[in-house]
């Protein structure tokens, strides 16, 4: 039989039109997923292996912890029928593979541990997150337009494109076990408490100044996630931000670091 030349959303529509039944919403989300990330335009007898190996990875870099088994046989049963119906030459369905996933029973699951945070940082990772998963479009059509290249052994371009894909998948998932384990503090609780009996906290602002020196300096407590010496905000983990906390105006800390032990006095809470 000879080989037709369709586009991937005309060969898509043909082969949901000859299915005995009405496909799932699921199913449909993940071929439409699927026809957006290929192209809809493109010829289906176009499609290379490393095209379908390149969609089974991103998808289980997008997934995360999520098993992506069920959807990944989605896409392949439509790939299975375009070549028995000789809509492509290559079988490509065996090359989609996906990361299996060991599923934990809950009693093995741990809570996840909260991470206090304050508003304006829950708001920066929040923002930070909306933009990656945007950029991920960007970094699928770089793959694409690179896995173009039938010598796939000498690809640089696609090499650079997936190992950027593995590092901003990993953000994403860093960004989204941030939130999803984020507690916001109440940078205003204090705002009752006389000033010398405020202690610090996270989301606090710190005057401090070095008895020795007479140097001053002003730093608010942050989340490791917020911290920026530039903005003055100082990570709470840091050895500074450690010996400050719970400490009120007044106070002596003494630092230990590597290169000698630092002694602050506490002039300002706020």
């Amino acid at each position: 039989m000879q080989t037709q030349s369709l586009p991937v959303s005309e060969a898509l529509a043909q082969y949901l039109s000859a299915r005995r039944s009405a496909a799932a919403q699921e199913a449909l989300q993940e071929l439409n997923r699927f026809v957006r990330w290929i192209g809809r335009d493109r010829s289906l007898i176009g499609l290379t292996p490393q095209e379908a190996a390149s969609y089974g990875e991103y998808m289980s870099e997008s997934a995360g912890a999520q098993d992506t088994t069920a959807r990944a046989q989605i896409v392949k049963d439509f790939l299975n029928y375009c070549y028995k119906s000789s809509l492509t030459t290559t079988s490509l369905a065996k090359h989609v593979r996906v990361r299996r996933v060991v599923q934990r029973s809950r009693a093995a699951e741990k809570a996840p541990e909260p991470m206090d945070i304050t508003a304006e940082g829950y708001q920066g990772l929040t923002e930070e997150l909306a933009s990656l998963r945007d950029e991920r479009v960007v970094i699928a059509q770089e793959i694409r337009r690179a896995a173009a290249d039938k010598d796939f052994r000498e690809n640089a371009p696609l090499d650079a494109a997936r190992e950027k894909q593995g590092m901003l998948e990993a953000r994403i998932r860093e960004l989204e076990d941030g939130i999803r384990r984020a507690r916001i503090v109440d940078t205003d609780s204090q705002a009752s408490a006389s000033l010398g009996e405020r202690r610090v906290k996270l989301g606090s602002t710190v005057r401090l100044v070095d008895p020795a020196s007479r140097e001053e300096m002003t730093y608010t407590l942050v989340n490791a996630s917020e911290a920026s010496p530039m903005d003055f905000k100082m990570s709470v983990a840091s050895p500074v931000g450690r010996a400050l906390m719970d400490h009120k105006v007044g106070d002596e800390v003494e630092v230990v670091t590597p290169r000698g032990n630092l002694r602050y006095r506490i002039e300002e809470v706020d």
